[in-house]
């Protein structure tokens, strides 16, 4: 474990941080160099490279357009891990912004670098996520940058 760190640790205190909805502190889990990946072959998801792809094009979007304030929270419920390599199963539970109440499990293979996320490849129902968020999107000044990319994610 470089730098002290246990990854586990560092994965655990990360989908608390994830809970939370604060984008400050959950960006603070990621350098320039970090990469979230979503394994969703069929619509061919770029990954996201760098703190500010990550939360400004990606999670806060996501996020704000098709959660309530505050949702998803994530429970880990089994976690595994091997040198800076953790494979977390979650799942994630949240009110959607069409009223929707979604519970979608995934799992999580990240690599940390020391209290960071290094490499995170996540993998979820997909379909489950895009029929059960239809409908829902963002409104106000943020509505069509947020809108976009949730185009781009593949909810219409």
């Amino acid at each position: 474990m470089p730098d002290g760190y246990d990854p586990k640790d560092v994965v655990r205190r990360f989908f608390a941080a994830l809970s939370t909805g604060d984008f400050a502190l959950i960006g603070e889990f990621f350098g320039d160099d970090s990469v979230w990946m979503v394994n969703d072959v069929a619509r061919g998801l770029p990954a996201q490279r760098g703190r500010s792809a990550i939360i400004d094009d990606f999670l806060q979007p996501v996020r704000e357009g098709l959660f309530e304030p505050g949702d998803p929270k994530v429970e880990i419920r089994n976690m595994f891990g091997e040198g800076d390599w953790v494979a977390a199963e979650t799942t994630a539970r949240g009110m959607l912004r069409n009223g929707n109440h979604y519970e979608n499990s995934y799992v999580f293979v990240i690599q940390t670098e020391g209290d960071k996320v290094k490499f995170l490849r996540e993998y979820m129902d997909t379909a489950y996520a895009h029929d059960i968020s239809a409908g829902s999107g963002a409104e106000g000044e943020a509505g069509e940058h947020v809108a976009e990319q949730l185009r781009r994610l593949g909810h219409d």
